[in-house]
């Protein structure tokens, strides 16, 4: 049997695994297995994957043609290397069958009797539109109970699963504590908090207290690392939304505090007792945002303990510094730094004009997808009128039947390259209209956003808006700084009144949009 290779990657695809190179390995492989003699390799590569244009497939195609008789497989290493769509997949391969030749996959078992037959329609396109509605189902599923505080995984040792998925039904609850083991993990975490104790020490303490006798075997440094690691927020009573990255509270049994959490982070780390000097703390969210209005160092933080409870401060550490040692209310410069954010949030009306500006931008300068699919429109269009010609040539006797069969099937086969262009050019299109709504909705509502950040994000938020920080003074509160891109076009519209001043490249394009943005203003 003799018969071709086909490979290809998709635009921007680095995948391990998927790369030219590495199918060609795996069809030849496959074709020595199977006595196949490999006559030719088609590489589509990476320049012409990326603008859609499908150059080696039309070539793969009319070899197959021109060599009818003596070509009998078309070998991919997947199928989704042979075409992104039910439609287009079936077609080519009633093409590619019409000239004898059969589309084999090196990973999927297709063929031409009624069950393979079905395994491939699956794999064209079924199978991979049910996967991804059934995943985002249960993506859905496990993210609402994530935001009700309820782990949709087994909660680690320590909780007494209550095997729901065994007894077909929903978790609606948490898993509770289990009463031997969650006091013996808690009593550990609490003693590994006090930074001196190693893991070592922690599983020897362990197994003395009891636990693998529970357990029937010994404590492992492996265990004691999941204990410390993966499992140490839930302990803590925070689950984290693994697609966003969002700490939720959660309503399970906390073994340990959250100050406690972070201190076994810290211990972990090397840093012993020192957490309050952690880049993230927690309960100074505005260490190295908000900067001494003296000396414009940054301000750290600390707590205090009195009668009445814990007391928590910023202040000026720098010695130099009139202002070292200082206090600052951690509430007040917090209420402080709330308010300062809804006085520079965008309103309404610059968000609106924003949006404007930037989509006649993209208009301008993002037209590379709408005139792709134009010129592929166009080139079927022109296609399919030769076709016809030909046809209309046949009728009138200009072609004999086997001339007529000749350009027919060149023509045929132009168009289907032609038709996967403009599919795959249409699904590499970007919803800026939608990423615009996203970004400007975030951005209208500062001070409620940076409240419901995870605290190792809100210095991000913060460096985003805060580039250089921003000074504060005990008397007169937060004073000017230079802001983000946007919040300084929002301030500069603010002062003016009467233009949006942008960076170059900022403007609006069109003189319709500059009609828009006049109406916007006034």
């Amino acid at each position: 049997m003799k018969g071709i290779i086909y490979t290809r990657v998709s635009s921007g695809e680095q995948v391990k695994g998927t790369s030219l190179d590495t199918q060609e390995e795996l069809c030849r492989n496959y074709c020595k297995d199977k006595n196949i003699e490999v006559l030719e390799v088609f590489r589509e590569e990476g320049a012409s994957a990326k603008t859609a244009d499908r150059a080696e497939f039309l070539r793969a195609i009319e070899f197959c043609r021109k060599n009818k008789g003596n070509i009998e497989a078309f070998v991919v290493a997947k199928v989704d290397r042979f075409a992104r769509n039910t439609e287009d997949h079936f077609y080519v391969r009633k093409v590619l069958l019409d000239y004898g030749v059969s589309l084999y996959s090196v990973s999927e078992p297709i063929g031409n009797n009624p069950a393979e037959k079905f395994v491939e329609t699956v794999l064209a396109g079924s199978s991979e539109f049910d996967n991804a509605i059934r995943k985002q189902r249960c993506i859905d599923g496990m993210i609402s109970k994530v935001n009700q505080g309820i782990a949709p995984w087994p909660s680690p040792m320590g909780y007494k699963s209550m095997r729901y998925n065994r007894r077909g039904k929903k978790k609606i609850g948490p898993d509770g504590p289990d009463k031997e083991i969650f006091p013996l993990i808690q009593r550990a975490l609490k003693e590994y908090a006090k930074g001196i104790h190693s893991q070592t020490d922690l599983a020897r303490m362990l197994d003395k207290w009891g636990l693998s006798e529970i357990r029937g075997k010994e404590t492992t440094p492996q265990l004691i690392d999941q204990i410390l690691g993966n499992y140490l927020k839930h302990y803590a009573g925070i689950l984290v939304n693994p697609w966003t990255g969002e700490e939720v509270d959660g309503i399970h049994e906390a073994m340990i505090t959250k100050e406690e959490l972070y201190q076994i982070q810290m211990v972990r780390e090397g840093k012993g007792n020192k957490f309050k000097r952690d880049k993230h703390n927690p309960l100074f969210p505005l260490r190295r945002t908000a900067v001494c209005g003296h000396c414009k160092k940054p301000l750290t933080g600390s707590s205090s303990k009195g009668n009445g409870g814990t007391y928590s401060y910023y202040h000026c550490y720098n010695k130099q510094c009139l202002m070292r040692w200082k206090s600052i209310s951690k509430e007040k410069i917090e209420e402080d730094f709330k308010a300062y954010l809804e006085k520079i949030t965008p309103q309404k009306k610059f968000t609106d004009l924003f949006k404007a500006t930037v989509l006649d931008l993209w208009k301008e300068k993002g037209k590379c997808f709408e005139t792709a699919a134009k010129k592929y429109e166009k080139q079927l269009a022109f296609l399919q009128e030769k076709r016809g010609r030909i046809f209309e040539m046949r009728e009138d006797g200009s072609y004999s039947k086997e001339e007529f069969q000749e350009r027919k099937e060149e023509i045929d086969n132009q168009i289907i390259a032609a038709g996967i262009s403009l599919s795959e050019n249409k699904i590499e299109q970007f919803d800026i209209e939608g990423a615009l709504s996203y970004a400007t909705k975030f951005i209208s509502n500062l001070d409620r956003q940076w409240l419901d950040l995870p605290h190792g994000l809100r210095q991000r938020f913060q460096k985003l808006v805060f580039p250089e920080g921003i000074p504060y003074d005990r008397d007169e509160g937060f004073g000017t700084t230079r802001l983000g891109l946007i919040f300084e076009l929002n301030r500069q519209f603010l002062a003016q009144k009467s233009s949006m001043v942008g960076d170059p490249g900022f403007e609006p394009g069109t003189s319709s949009l500059s009609v828009t943005r006049s109406d916007q203003l006034s």
